[in-house]
C-alpha cells in the first residue's frame, strides 16, 4: 500500500528498521496513551523510519519515552499558553471583549481537540477515527494543513509536490485544530 512512499523516503536517504509488530504497537499506544490512526499504523507496520526528525517508537528507554511524551503534549501546551493569540473561530460564538473570559473559552475549546501523534519534526496526525486523517504542521500557534492524508504529506515533505497543491475541500475537518487554522 505504501511502497511508493517507502521508495521515495529511501531515495531521500531515510533510514528504516523493520516495521512494528502488533504487540509493539499495543505497547506503544499504552505507554503514550495514544491510538495510531489506521493509515499511520499500517505504514509503521511496514517499516519504521528512524532518521533524524522521525520518532523511534520502538525505543522505549526512559529518555526517549519522555521526549516523545513532551512532543505529543507540546501543541496542547503551546495553545494553552498562547491562548490570547489563537484565531477566534466564529462557530464559538461572539468573541468576548474581556480577555480573561476569551482565554478561558479558548482553553475550554482546546479540551475538545483530539491528541496529535507526531510523525516527523513538527508534523502531526490527529488521533481520530478517520482511516487517513490530514497531517497538521504546528509550530507554536502557527498551524496549517500539511497534507490531506499520509501519502499526500510524504509527497509534500519529501517529494516534488508543493503544499499549495493540497485540495483543502477534501480534507476531513478536525475538531478544534481546523477551527483555529
Amino acid at each position: 500500500m505504501y511502497e511508493n512512499i517507502l521508495n521515495l523516503l529511501k531515495m531521500r536517504g531515510i533510514e528504516f528498521e523493520k516495521g512494528l509488530t502488533l504487540d509493539e504497537l499495543k505497547q506503544i499506544e499504552k505507554i503514550y496513551q495514544i491510538k495510531f490512526p489506521r493509515s499511520l499504523r499500517k505504514f509503521l507496520m511496514m517499516a519504521l523510519p528512524i532518521s533524524k526528525g522521525f520518532y523511534n517508537w520502538r525505543k522505549i528507554q526512559d529518555d526517549n519515552v519522555q521526549f516523545i511524551k513532551k512532543i505529543i503534549n507540546k501543541p496542547l501546551s503551546d495553545i494553552y499558553n498562547l491562548a490570547g493569540e489563537v484565531y477566534w473561530c466564529d462557530d464559538w460564538g461572539e468573541k468576548p471583549k474581556d480577555e480573561k473570559i476569551m482565554l478561558e473559552e479558548v482553553r475550554k475549546q482546546l479540551k475538545k481537540a483530539p491528541k496529535l501523534v507526531p510523525i516527523y519534526a513538527h508534523r502531526y496526525m490527529p488521533m481520530v477515527l478517520d482511516e487517513n486523517p490530514p497531517i497538521i504542521s504546528i509550530h507554536d500557534i502557527d498551524i496549517i494543513y500539511y497534507g490531506k492524508d499520509l501519502e499526500d504529506y510524504f509527497n509534500i515533505e519529501f517529494g516534488k509536490k508543493t503544499q499549495d497543491k493540497i485540495e483543502f475541500h477534501n480534507i476531513t475537518p478536525i475538531p478544534f485544530w481546523s477551527d483555529i487554522m
